[in-house]
């Protein structure tokens, strides 16, 4: 039988990586490998430098413009979620013709994704931005006016959506988070190689060699892995999508 060749996908965000790695860790722990001196050198190595990786996303998000900038994103999730809220409770009005024009708006909410608010700070601005300029169309506009609470509510999207991709302008130019993220991508790295290049080859040749000591461990981790792939190829699947269709 081939072997599945289970591997973490190299695109993988920092924070996801950290959880395979710590989900590896806790899922070996249970078992006692002081037969497998491989295993156990490996599993040292993955301690050590998942810890580190730990620790270096904590700084990122410990600097003061990252914090300020979570602060903003959280606001404006929620103003952009009480906005399309209201847009969807127009299309349950009792008149037709308000009905009709909440579908035109919610329409055009879906094209953008209702969900934008779960994307990385820079797309989720971006396809703000978009959506933005395509509710101040002038057809719009005059739809927008006859829902209730609809108008006001895209005014405060429009302010807070500036402030978020104001702020993160300065988190950008600023060196010291910078400097702090570039470190956890370098060590993203090491915690990529360990688990790519010694850990889960091992662990997938001995699963089959040994089925009765490393399969259980084995289908864990690799569960857990491939559902963070499918999760990773969905999200990048659909920004690629969003960014293709922004740019026809």
């Amino acid at each position: 039988m081939e072997l599945m060749k289970l591997q973490v996908l190299s695109h993988t965000d920092t924070n996801s990586l950290a959880d395979i790695a710590n989900n590896t860790i806790h899922e070996l722990q249970k078992s006692d490998w002081f037969r497998d001196s491989y295993l156990n050198e490996t599993l040292d190595r993955l301690i050590i430098e998942s810890d580190v990786l730990t620790a270096a996303v904590g700084e990122v998000l410990k600097s003061d413009f990252t914090q300020e900038l979570m602060v903003h994103d959280a606001k404006f999730d929620q103003v952009f979620i009480s906005c399309k809220q209201l847009v969807w409770a127009n299309t349950f009005s009792l008149c037709k013709e308000r009905t009709k024009n909440a579908d035109i708006i919610w329409t055009i909410f879906e094209a953008y994704d209702i969900n934008l608010f779960r994307l990385d700070y820079e797309y989720q601005i971006y396809v703000c931005e978009f959506l933005l300029k395509e509710l101040d169309k002038k057809e719009n506009i005059a739809v927008i006016a006859s829902l209730y609470g609809v108008a006001d509510a895209v005014d405060l999207l429009k302010k807070h959506n500036e402030s978020l991709r104001e702020l993160f302008k300065e988190v950008r130019s600023d060196d010291r988070p910078k400097a702090e993220a570039i470190a956890a991508s370098i060590q993203k790295h090491l915690v990529l190689d360990i688990l790519n290049k010694d850990l889960l080859p091992y662990l997938e040749i001995m699963s089959k060699a040994k089925a009765e000591v490393y399969a259980t461990s084995f289908k864990a981790i690799s569960d857990y892995i491939t559902d963070i792939n499918n999760w990773v190829k969905t999200r990048n699947t659909v920004e690629e999508i969003k960014m293709e269709e922004m740019l026809a």
